[in-house]
Formats: C-alpha cells, structure tokens, sequence
C-alpha cells in the first residue's frame, strides 16, 4: 500500500511539473578531423568542442605522439566531397586550360589527404606569436622567400582571446622540389573551449556555458581560392585545403584507461600529461605532380618541418 501511495504521489509531482527537458544532439560524425574542418565556423563553439575532444582521443589512441620518425606519426583522414568545401568563399572551380581534365568541374574527392601529429613544448597560446607575423618566412620553410600575411580580423583581439576568430590572407610563393608557384591563401584561426559541455548535457533552448575552468585550444583552416600553377607552366595544385589543432598538454584531456587500446595493437602510452601541446596539421590536396605515394612523402615531411620551424622560432623569441 506505501507503494503505490508513493506511485501516486511521483505521478502527480510529473504532472505539476512537466515532463523533463528535451536534452540537445551531439554532433554525429565518422571522422572528427573532418567534422572539424566542416564546422570550423559553427556558431555554437560546444559543437566544435565536442569534436576536438574526440580528436584529441583519437590522436594519443593513433600514433605514438613522441615517435621520431614522421611515418609513425600520420594519419590518412577521410577523403573531402564536393559539400564539405561548399561553404568556402571562392573555391576553385575548374581544371585549367592544359592540365588534367581540363575545363572539368574540380572534385574535392580527388584531393589525397595525409595528417601528421607532432609535439610542442610551448602552450597554444604562445603559438599565436607566430601567427601574428605579418611575415612568415620565419616558420614557413617551404616558402623561404615570400609568404606575407594580411589580417582581416581579429589582429587587435585575437592574442589575449578578446576575440574568438583571426581571419587572413596570405600572398605566398612555395618553392620546393616539386615547384615554385606564387597564389592567395585564406587562413582563418579560431579559439575554442574544450571544458565547454557536452551538447547532450544541456536541455534544449538553453546556452551552453562553461561554468568552471577554461581549457583553450586553437584551431586553424586554410584554402586556395584559385589553382596555383608554377611557375615553369607545367605543374600546379588544383586545389588544397587545411585544417591544424593545437591541444594543450595540461593533463586535463584524454588520460589513459587501462581498457584503451591503441591502433595497430601498438604499445605507446601518450596522453593529454606531459607539458606543452599536441598538435595536428591535415592537408588535403591535389596536384600535377608525382605519384599519390610522392605527394604523400613530400606532405608529410613539410608538415614536419613546419612543426620544427614554428618551436624553433618559439624557443628563440
């Protein structure tokens, strides 16, 4: 009898208050690079969080963050289709008059992408001191002579996080063994709270907040506007695009769990401890030059010396 006075009671207590608030979605998606990459520019930062912790679980489960050798710190991400790049300003449209398929529609799916993790001793926050050069010769090794960056937004704000987004433009010459080639580059950066909560542990219609401490990380996406083609005329990059993290290493992210497994059955045991910042570039491209297995090898040792130049810059400055 107590019980069902008890049921009674519970059944009238829903019916004054209502049934409990609908919770709000997580983001769904297959590959956490790529979903960041799509929603670098979402308005609810909650979204791109959720991702980025994903991605940082993913990183330290994938490679040996501290192997030497780059080959054992690349990923191969999903490959781009034509909708994940619609929402750029001014992509490029055609293959070029005497190159492969010319006057074809260009199709992201064709862009090979590669992915390389590497560490930092330096917090993301004191990654922002190179990305505040008006000139990036200095950190970018595959353009020793000319690469000039342009601030749109954000140049005034963006260090101290007054501002969310910095938004560029890039007059860059890449000259490497494949080419040389001068072209526009767009490269926008974002700060994004990875302590933000979970979208699901939110009732619908309410704003996601932090309430507690903050945990920052950075993010990064790039795009040529229009094919760059070298300067002999025979080569070119029909189209490319970027997508970089800086995480911080603050022990405050992914920590092991004994049932964790890594990839390949491999024995690393990297996590979010240990200081300084992991950090990941993907490219995706495509280009006129070389076999899928050349582009690849030449993409990720210039990711890799990127990584070098910019802590090379940071432990000198």
């Amino acid at each position: 009898m107590k019980i069902l006075r008890a049921a009674a009671a519970l059944a009238a207590l829903a019916l004054m208050t209502g049934c409990p608030p609908t919770p709000q979605a997580n983001p769904v998606f297959s590959d956490a690079t790529l979903f960041t990459f799509v929603e670098f520019d979402d308005p609810e930062p909650a979204n791109l969080a959720f991702a980025a912790r994903q991605l940082e679980r993913e990183i330290y489960l994938s490679v040996d963050v501290a192997a030497t050798n780059v080959d054992d710190r690349a990923l191969a991400p999903e490959p781009l289709a034509n909708e994940d790049v619609a929402g750029l300003d001014e992509i490029p449209d055609v293959y070029p008059e005497g190159f492969a398929s010319e006057g074809e529609p260009i199709q992201a799916g064709r862009a090979l992408g590669v992915a390389v993790v590497g560490l930092s001793g330096h917090l993301p926050a004191e990654h922002t001191g190179y990305v505040l050069l008006a000139d990036q010769v200095p950190v970018e090794p595959a353009s020793p002579d000319h690469y000039d960056r342009t601030f749109d937004e954000g140049a005034d704000c963006f260090a101290d996080r007054s501002c969310e987004f910095l938004r560029t433009t890039n007059d860059v010459t890449k000259d490497n063994a494949a080419m040389t080639a001068t072209y526009i580059l767009r490269k926008d950066y974002r700060w994004v709270d990875l302590n933000l909560p979970d979208p699901a542990e939110v009732p619908e219609g309410e704003p996601i907040v932090n309430e507690g401490p903050e945990r920052w990380a950075l993010i990064a996406r790039a795009w040529d506007p229009e094919v760059a083609i070298g300067v002999a005329g025979n080569t070119a990059i029909y189209q490319s695009y970027t997508i970089e993290v800086w995480l911080p290493r603050d022990g405050d992210g992914y920590l092991r769990d004994p049932a964790d497994e890594n990839a390949g059955g491999g024995t690393w045991t990297g996590d979010s401890t240990g200081g300084g910042t992991v950090r990941m570039m993907t490219l995706w491209s495509e280009t006129s030059f070389g076999t899928s297995s050349a582009v690849e090898e030449l993409t990720k040792g210039g990711i890799d010396d990127i990584f070098v130049a910019q802590d090379t810059w940071l432990d000198e400055d």
